[in-house]
C-alpha cells in the first residue's frame, strides 16, 4: 500500500521523545524506504529571523518548523500544488513539496503558495521500516504504532502544534470507524 500523501500521527502512549505528539506528512513511500515532514513542532526561528539569519529579507509572519531529525540543513516546503519550483516533487493533486535555493527569494517577493509550511530537516525510514512500525513487527510494537489519516487543507496548513495532533487523532479515528461500518 502506498502512503505518500498520508499523515502518520504518533499514538498517545508515545512520550518522551522527539516523536511525541507529532504529525508528519509522509511524502515518499516505496520500496527504497520512505520520507516525509513533521508539520507540527515549530522551531524558536521566526520567517523573519529565518530570512535574516540567510540575508533575505521575509516579511511574512509564521515560524520555520523542524520537519525532523534527519538532515537538518535541509530547507523544504510543503504546499498547495498549483505553485512550483526547480526543485518540486508533486505528491498528489493537492499537495507538493520543494526544495531549491531560489525558495527564499521567491517567498520574500511575495511569489507563494496559496498554503505552504516551511522547514528544515526530514523523517527518513529504511525499506520496510515504516511498514514493520505500523505492523508492530519485532522490534516494534503495536502500542506504539503509527496512527493514519488522510489529510486535508484545515489539518494540514490551518491548525498547529497539539491542536493539530489532536484533531489528526480525531479524524484517524473516525477514518477507522467508516471502514469497519462500510
Amino acid at each position: 500500500m502506498n502512503l505518500s500523501g498520508k499523515l502518520l500521527i504518533a499514538p498517545p502512549n508515545v512520550r518522551g521523545n522527539f516523536w511525541t505528539k507529532t504529525v508528519i506528512f509522509l511524502t515518499e513511500h516505496h520500496q527504497s524506504g520512505s520520507v516525509g515532514v513533521v508539520l507540527n513542532k515549530p522551531s524558536k526561528m521566526s520567517l523573519r529571523d529565518f530570512g535574516e539569519q540567510c540575508d533575505v529579507d521575509l516579511d511574512i509572519d509564521g515560524d520555520v518548523y523542524i520537519g525532523g531529525p534527519v538532515n537538518v540543513k535541509a530547507l523544504t516546503m510543503l504546499h498547495s500544488s498549483e505553485w512550483r519550483c526547480k526543485n518540486t516533487l508533486r505528491i498528489n493533486k493537492q499537495y507538493s513539496l520543494s526544495s531549491s535555493e531560489e525558495l527564499l527569494g521567491r517567498l520574500a517577493m511575495g511569489d507563494t503558495p496559496h498554503n505552504w509550511r516551511l522547514m528544515v530537516g526530514l523523517c527518513t525510514w529504511t525499506p520496510d521500516q515504516l511498514e514493520c512500525e505500523l505492523q508492530g513487527k519485532h522490534p516494534y510494537t503495536h502500542n506504539q504504532s503509527w496512527l493514519t489519516v488522510t489529510p486535508n487543507n484545515h489539518l494540514v496548513f490551518g491548525l498547529d502544534k497539539q491542536d493539530q495532533w489532536t484533531t489528526a487523532i480525531e479524524q484517524s479515528g473516525l477514518e477507522f470507524a467508516q471502514k469497519i461500518l462500510a
